[in-house]
């Protein structure tokens, strides 16, 4: 069985949780346990400790991409579990940048992170040429397919690279695999926090390593982060539309908050009825009987 526990969400309807803009997600494959994500700082951990959730007890933590609001616990996350490594795509040198709330003429704002310090040596810098089993049923991939639609607000998001500043190209963002089941049918639940690399660019490259497996589900924010009252560009609108076709053809289950807006959630469900699902901190949800 795959259980998954939101620590961390924009959202939530418990008031004795804490919600807070990020994202972070602890996961049980019934021998092993992993944290995806540490969202801006420690509220994770007071929010996993409410929850009754081990953070000490993770075999393995993975950082999704190197954004401050999925890996700002990082520090906690060592502090309170000595021994687990961090799996990442990203490196030290890369720095990540945005221009989505700077005025014209004004420098793009810092959104990265900086793993400088006293555990730094708990980062393990993942090779992206295949993907990486990381757990008895959990693998670290890559995305490696870029020809379907990526959010339109990629063009406000950027990265350091030797120095130079250009657009991201989300090299450093990864996919979280758990082997499992859905209706007695096998295949993989997929993790990827905020799908800057697009969602079907993300399934695809899981299904270019492993053609044979079917996707059940895919959880994280979208990066459709349209709210209330915004208008929503043509081109997500078009991106939402392919993605509600191609869930409905693979029979996916969907997961999503976080960098997913209000305005965007509810047209996504008018397109893919109850195969869209929204989290919330403290949802948690089960696949599987074993």
């Amino acid at each position: 069985m795959m259980t998954c526990t939101v620590l961390v969400e924009n959202s939530t309807v418990n008031s004795s949780l804490t919600p807070q803009h990020g994202l972070s997600l602890f996961l049980e494959t019934g021998k092993e346990s992993l944290l995806l994500d540490f969202g801006q700082d420690d509220t994770f951990a007071k929010n996993a400790a409410v929850l009754g959730k081990d953070i000490s007890a993770a075999a393995a933590a993975v950082c999704s991409h190197a954004h401050y609001d999925h890996a700002g616990g990082f520090n906690t996350f060592c502090a309170l579990n000595r021994m687990s490594p961090v799996y990442t795509y990203w490196r030290p040198e890369m720095q990540c940048y945005s221009t989505a709330h700077s005025a014209p003429g004004e420098d793009p704002w810092f959104i990265g992170w900086s793993c400088a310090g006293k555990y730094e040596g708990r980062i393990r810098f993942a090779d992206r040429s295949a993907p990486l089993k990381i757990g008895e049923k959990s693998w670290l991939v890559p995305v490696s397919v870029h020809t379907f639609t990526q959010p339109y607000k990629n063009k406000t998001l950027y990265i350091t690279s030797h120095g130079n500043l250009h657009h991201d190209d989300f090299a450093h963002e990864c996919i979280l695999v758990i082997e499992t089941k859905r209706e007695n049918r096998k295949g993989f639940a997929l993790f990827n926090s905020c799908s800057h690399s697009g969602v079907i660019n993300s399934i695809e490259s899981v299904r270019n390593f492993f053609p044979d497996t079917a996707i059940l589900s895919y959880t994280g924010g979208f990066h459709f982060p349209w709210n209330k009252g915004e208008k929503i560009a043509a081109e997500d609108i078009a991106g939402m539309q392919e993605l509600a076709q191609y869930a409905s053809d693979l029979d996916i289950q969907l997961f999503t908050g976080h960098c997913t807006g209000e305005a965007a959630l509810d047209y996504l469900h008018t397109l893919c009825g109850e195969r869209l699902h929204r989290l919330h901190t403290g949802l948690v949800y089960s696949f599987g009987d074993d």
